[in-house]
């Protein structure tokens, strides 16, 4: 019990660490309410087993018979110790039946699809005309609605402070629902192996005020920015030529590849391949020079370009604001 209790203390010391432990949307506050009632009825049970068994040890050490009274056939023990298990199971299923129904929010319809890719996360505003990678918005204190699909391989979409686990399975699709109840920005991450970069398939889930989202949501409708620097233009140069367009969009130029992440707005997201490194020009430089190097096996090939070729590149995407 000890041991356990230590562990969910120290699971959520870490202020960048996912934990139900400090939840920002409403499932997570059901799914911490159930853990902490389940917790408490456990350790109840467990303490008294311990107490009792103390009490054994310590009077019934010393006996002068040679042989322990026997309790076979005694009724009224079989009864107690059937009653209370039911008893312990019954109010645990009714605990649990409680959750599940606060849980169960009403269907408005999608506001976004996520899409689990290997191993990136793709978030699609169809009604709103745009599509994003590893980072969404939200606002807060409005129920999101996600469809939740995979492209590929099965994959779980989870944000520990927000709710549940959401299988993506390739074919299917399922849904999640959840009320944000506190603005914040919140780590994301797989929750099923779904390969060699399972572990660093992260996003970032984001709620902030409507007012913010709303101005969030305008600026991703928008076209790509116009490059103002001579190094940006320079760049914008580059990646039109060295075979991106196979992969990725940028909407407002020739860039129309659906493989890889839409980088229309890179310049303003936090991370770097699915937040594997954040998002600075050092770190942006060490990516395009050599994937593998940062994130083995994934599918971003190496591209040979020289040293003032990447550095215009650099400079280009992280003016993708």
């Amino acid at each position: 019990m000890l041991l356990a209790l230590a562990g969910m203390v120290l699971a959520g010391c870490g202020e960048s660490s996912p934990t139900i432990l400090r939840p920002g949307g409403s499932a997570a506050e059901d799914i911490k309410r159930l853990a902490m009632e389940i917790f408490a009825i456990l350790s109840i049970v467990l303490l008294a087993v311990w107490t009792l068994l103390a009490i054994v040890i310590i009077r019934y050490r010393h006996r002068p018979e040679a042989m322990a009274s026997q309790t076979e056939g005694n009724f009224a023990i079989e009864v107690i110790w059937t009653l209370i298990p039911t008893v312990i199971v019954i109010v645990l299923f009714v605990l649990t039946i409680r959750t599940t129904h606060q849980l169960a929010l009403a269907d408005r319809g999608a506001s976004f699809t996520a899409v689990g890719h290997q191993w990136w996360w793709e978030f699609d505003f169809e009604h709103e005309g745009f599509k994003t990678a590893n980072e969404v918005h939200v606002p807060v204190d409005q129920v999101v609605s996600i469809d939740i699909v995979s492209s590929d391989v099965i994959h779980s979409f989870w944000v520990p402070q927000m709710g549940g686990k959401v299988d993506m399975i390739p074919g299917r699709v399922n849904h999640d629902r959840f009320l944000p109840v506190e603005e914040g920005t919140y780590l994301g991450e797989c929750a099923e192996f779904c390969g060699a970069d399972h572990g660093t398939m992260r996003f970032l889930f984001v709620v902030e005020s409507p007012e913010e989202f709303s101005a969030w949501v305008a600026n991703q409708r928008r076209p790509a920015a116009e490059p103002t620097t001579p190094a940006a233009i320079a760049g914008a140069r580059v990646i039109a030529t060295v075979g991106c367009s196979g992969c990725h969009t940028i909407r407002g130029t020739t860039l129309g590849g659906i493989v890889g992440p839409d980088l229309t707005h890179f310049g303003s997201r936090g991370g770097i391949a699915a937040y594997t490194l954040p998002n600075t020009p050092a770190n942006l430089k060490k990516w395009l020079t050599d994937p593998q190097a940062v994130k083995p096996e994934c599918h971003m090939p190496r591209t040979p370009l020289p040293g003032a070729q990447i550095d215009e590149l650099v400079a280009y995407l992280e003016g993708l604001k």
